[in-house]
């Protein structure tokens, strides 16, 4: 029978190799936009740190939910953090 500990460093890893694996299907401006939204910036907030517009986040952020399959935001933010990148 595996070690309980054994088994959830597993699924980790496991998560965080699908986490890198999504998040480097990101181009660079998404990648930015993915890291806002984790750190909880709200897309007026996310607009000013990458001196770009509301509407241009707001197509960024539905660009990533739909090229990752992912529902919300926190499930942006999910991935960003599993992959290492904040």
């Amino acid at each position: 029978m595996a070690d309980p500990a054994q088994q959830t460093k597993a699924d980790e890893d496991r998560e965080r190799v699908q986490a890198v694996k999504l998040s480097d299907r990101l181009g660079d401006r998404e990648r930015e936009i993915a890291l806002g939204v984790a750190r909880c910036l709200t897309n007026s907030q996310i607009a000013a740190a990458c001196c770009t517009i509301l509407p241009t986040v707001k197509a960024h952020v539905s660009h990533i939910l739909t090229k990752l399959d992912l529902n919300n935001r926190v499930q942006i933010a999910l991935v960003v953090y599993r992959a290492g990148l904040v």
